[in-house]
């Protein structure tokens, strides 16, 4: 009598380690994403504040959590490459892609994992939402700020105008036609003291 073989499940335990894999890695991109998510709000602040060495200090965290991300999703993109092409893989997902894709290797998660794989990718996909709100907000604070320097600069242009010497648009110029442009005109030195 020929005994039924069980159905191999060799498959099954390196995939679940994949799953597992993959579950930590976007747990830590969760973590990373708050960080920068915080880091925005400091950095959208020392923009506010005008605080330059404060603002130099925070786009230095901020480079160090982009490039850990970046690591992350390197990792997370190997181990669903790993995933879509394991034998036990079937369907759309096994499928050759040139950059495997997350719901690719998580629809092919056994439950409980699954559940958890989709939780956290909707924890993470809320966090960028967020994240491109705020950056989006911090690009507004730093064209304000800009535009703001850019008038008081054209401001003590104005101040430091000897007659002609600058035009009424705070640039520099020739003679008495208020415009741009041409040499030709008296070289007037002039100095702020912007300690006091």
């Amino acid at each position: 009598m020929i005994q039924a073989q069980p159905k191999s499940t060799a498959g099954a335990a390196p995939a679940m380690g994949a799953f597992e894999q993959l579950e930590a890695t976007l747990r830590l991109m969760v973590s990373e994403h708050e960080r920068l998510l915080v880091l925005t709000g400091e950095h959208k602040a020392a923009i506010g504040a005008a605080d330059m060495r404060r603002l130099g200090v925070c786009i230095g965290k901020q480079n160090e959590v982009v490039q850990r991300i970046a690591a992350l999703e390197r990792q997370r993109q190997g181990i669903v490459g790993a995933i879509v092409r394991m034998p036990a893989v079937q369907g759309p997902a096994r499928l050759s892609q040139e950059q495997p894709t997350f719901s690719g290797g998580a629809r092919q998660a056994p439950e409980p994992v699954r559940s958890r794989l989709t939780s956290v990718a909707a924890a993470l996909r809320e966090i960028l939402h967020r994240l491109h709100g705020e950056h989006m907000a911090v690009r507004s604070a730093a064209e304000t700020l800009s535009s703001h320097m850019e008038g008081l600069v054209r401001q003590v242009c104005q101040r430091m105008s000897h007659p002609g010497t600058y035009g009424r648009g705070g640039l520099a110029g020739g003679g008495g036609g208020g415009g741009g442009g041409g040499g030709g005109g008296v070289q007037v030195v002039s100095s702020v003291d912007v300690r006091s």
